[in-house]
């Protein structure tokens, strides 16, 4: 959602196509529909500058959320390791949260936090699909096209792989 980009020799951070998560949360916990504001503390080995959930956690607290209301989970790399450091954060055998995710990745994600006993209420968002008239443009291969096929193909995977080992 967050990408870090160097200027001067130092980091700043811009969002990328998945803001809709975090203003959905936002808009959730403002609309009394959460109490709780779980933020992910994502980062992969190469990753560079802070925790996405630190930088979502000022965000929304210059949104209104109160610092107190928001929880960051440990240092996380993937889906099954989010959903377990929620479960820990939670504390407790009837744990419920609403989670918020990309259209796409909604069913193997709410797969992974149901196998880690968490009821998930499902808000979906950042939908790819748009309706557009079709033109003969619609049919001239693109860089963004391919894009599309290279997230479509990983998704795959992690859902083949998640299916596997739940």
């Amino acid at each position: 959602m967050i990408k870090t980009i160097k200027v001067d020799d130092k980091l700043k951070y811009e969002f990328g196509d998945s803001v809709d998560r975090i203003l959905s949360g936002i808009n959730l916990f403002k609309n009394n529909k959460a109490s709780l504001l779980i933020l992910t503390k994502g980062q992969l080995p190469w990753s560079l500058g802070m925790p996405e959930g630190k930088y979502l956690k000022e965000f929304a607290v210059k949104f209104g959320v109160p610092e107190e209301s928001i929880v960051l989970t440990d240092n996380v790399q993937n889906t099954d390791q989010e959903a377990k450091s929620v479960k820990k954060l939670l504390n407790s055998n009837n744990v419920k949260v609403i989670l918020i995710t990309s259209a796409f990745h909604m069913p193997r994600a709410k797969k992974v936090f149901e196998a880690s006993n968490i009821k998930v209420i499902p808000f979906a968002v950042d939908f790819i699909n748009s309706h557009q008239k079709i033109t003969f443009m619609s049919f001239i291969p693109s860089a963004n096209a391919l894009s599309g096929t290279s997230l479509f193909v990983r998704e795959m995977i992690g859902r083949l792989y998640y299916n596997l080992k739940y």
